[in-house]
């Protein structure tokens, strides 16, 4: 089941949105759209779902008009559709969801001075509740002594203390999942336990005695109890210190069910509080270990009221990297404890846009744990990245191509080239590759001179782009439908008339033969910029930050296409305004 599209209406900034994005489980879903598009409002949607309805702050509504009702409507490729408005929410009924954005909220504080008032502005990091209403505490009623007496006279000789079991929150999570206990209660499994047990009593002897008879006798009438046996082998399979062999782990396991008995209902009421405790020292080690501010600030979770709350330090006393990093795992811990249905959405909204390298690291490892562990327990999350940033940048940490689904809520108004492409796929060809790379894909003054005719036929390239000369001019109409026209343009074009002209502007002002065709002979644009810097020649700062553009990878293999994310670039008003002032003849 895939989600086919998400449509959005009257949220935040936007009035009325239809996205066919094919969204996949279990694999990042990364939904690609420049600053100023929406991407904020298409989390606020997700983020203003209550289990009934859809309600949205007062300041989220579209123009701000609370008569604009919201709506959020998503269609599965199994054909039903789900809608969340202001009175229903049949999301709810398939998916949790969970929102991971910004944290940070501007705050004012009003001082009096002289009699005269001042606002003093901070910006704070909201505090995290990983956990809303922290359970009741109520411990597990065991104690050995009183155990070892109800077992009867050889309690002493073949029960061990297993208090330590207790704190094994795993254990009573798996215990509670996979056993029955009401099978307990039936006759043959009394009959069984009650007449067993007697037996045991009767036996004569030291303790390793009256073990291995019990393991001859008594384990396989054990073994025929399914449910008991199931209980036996779970105890087993944690390999505690005091189970030492299958006896005890039967022993154990009627330990635990005397235990279960005798507290009636407070038994699931001490699971909880038992699995509160393992997921607060959970919590508690895992933001521990990404605290890069350990040595200044004592970050962990604390009880405030009923609650468990992270308290962060103020916004200005970290880098937004560790800031963005810390917040998002505990929000992703935050989100594993509140995922409980099969299907889950998770979103994560640009938090990851000031991350080194390192934490980017980080970031993608959890998400890919989290992805690895939801299919372990053969359920689906669906995680949506939200960003704007070049999803090739992912693609040298842990995500891959085989692994990310990239998608663009906002279409770039483009086109693909195939010819162009196939020049890409084959510049490393030996029979071409010095003279693509000298005449195609930089400027060379001697352009003219160049005839490719025999080598593009014989592996059939475009034979009309066989003279750079032909090629360039093709590229130059390009360039002008891209800054005069609003039709489609082909952005790999772009990349190659922006190279070309750059290189072209900086050669004609080197006045020395030899420096020119040193700039010539050096590679890539940037270094040539460089060399002609370290010459005396001036280079206008917008010829660094074409690099964006100019600095794309054209060494592409056979079918990559990386037309829509240099598309997004190149619709930017100020990178288009850039390239429009090195072409000042095309007006």
């Amino acid at each position: 089941m895939n989600i086919k599209t998400i449509e959005i209406t009257n949220i935040k900034g936007i009035g009325h949105k239809l996205f066919t994005l094919d969204i996949v489980p279990n694999r990042p879903n990364i939904l690609v759209a420049p600053n100023g598009f929406g991407k904020s409002s298409f989390a606020i949607g997700f983020d203003s779902l209550k289990s009934n309805k859809i309600e949205l702050d007062e300041k989220h509504y579209f123009q701000n008009n609370i008569g604009n009702k919201p709506i959020l409507t998503l269609t599965l490729t199994t054909g039903e559709i789900l809608v969340a408005d202001n009175t229903q929410n049949t999301i709810s009924d398939y998916f949790n969801v969970f929102v991971i954005n910004n944290q940070t909220e501007p705050k004012s504080v009003v001082q009096s001075f002289g009699g005269k008032s001042f606002a003093k502005t901070s910006l704070d990091i909201l505090p995290t509740i990983l956990i809303q209403t922290i359970p009741t505490k109520i411990l597990f009623d065991y104690n050995s002594a009183t155990m070892k007496s109800k077992f009867g006279v050889n309690g002493n000789k073949v029960l061990k203390n297993v208090s330590h079991l207790f704190n094994c929150g795993n254990l009573f999570y798996r215990i509670e999942r996979e056993i029955d206990f009401t099978r307990f209660c039936q006759k043959r499994y009394l009959q069984v336990l009650d007449s067993t047990f007697q037996k045991i009593n009767e036996q004569k002897g030291t303790g390793h005695i009256i073990k291995k008879w019990i393991q001859t006798n008594i384990v396989p009438s054990f073994q025929a109890l399914d449910e008991f046996k199931k209980l036996a082998n779970i105890i087993i399979s944690f390999r505690f210190g005091e189970v030492s062999d299958e006896v005890d782990a039967y022993i154990t396991a009627w330990q635990i069910i005397n235990v279960k008995n005798a507290m009636g209902p407070k038994y699931k009421n001490a699971c909880k509080y038992l699995y509160y405790l393992d997921e607060k020292e959970d919590f508690t080690k895992t933001i521990e270990s990404f605290n890069p501010v350990k040595d200044r600030f004592n970050i962990k979770p604390k009880v405030e009221r009923n609650s468990l709350v992270v308290k962060w330090p103020k916004a200005h006393e970290i880098s937004n990297g560790q800031r963005d990093i810390l917040t998002f795992i505990a929000l992703l811990l935050k989100s594993r404890r509140n995922f409980k249905k099969k299907d889950c959405i998770l979103i994560i909204d640009e938090i990851f846009d000031y991350l080194d390298d390192a934490n980017l690291i980080a970031f993608q490892y959890y998400v890919s744990t989290f992805i690895d562990e939801m299919k372990r327990q053969k359920r689906r999350i669906f995680p949506i990245l939200l960003t704007h940033l070049d999803p090739l940048f992912f693609n040298h940490f842990c995500f891959n191509d085989t692994k990310i689904k990239v998608s663009y809520l906002k279409e770039p108004n483009i086109k693909s080239n195939k010819d162009i492409l196939k020049i890409i796929y084959k510049r490393e060809e030996p029979g071409i590759q010095s003279m693509v790379d000298a005449y195609y894909f930089h400027y060379h003054p001697t352009i003219n001179t160049i005839d490719l005719t025999n080598e593009f036929n014989a592996l059939k390239l475009n034979v009309d782009w066989a003279k750079p000369e032909i090629f360039f001019k093709r590229v130059f109409r390009e360039i002008r439908r891209y800054l005069l026209e609003t039709v489609e343009f082909v952005p790999l074009a772009i990349c190659f008339g922006v190279r070309f002209q750059i290189e072209k502007l900086v050669y004609d002002l080197i006045l020395d033969p030899t420096n020119k065709i040193n700039f010539i002979n050096t590679n890539g644009t940037r270094n040539k910029l460089h060399f002609a810097q370290s010459i005396g020649i001036h280079i206008p700062e917008t010829y660094f930050l074409l690099g964006l553009i100019y600095n794309t990878s054209l060494h592409l293999s056979e079918g990559q296409d990386i037309s829509k994310p240099l598309g997004l670039k190149l619709e930017n008003g100020t990178i288009k305004q850039m390239i429009r002032n090195i072409f000042p003849e095309i007006e």
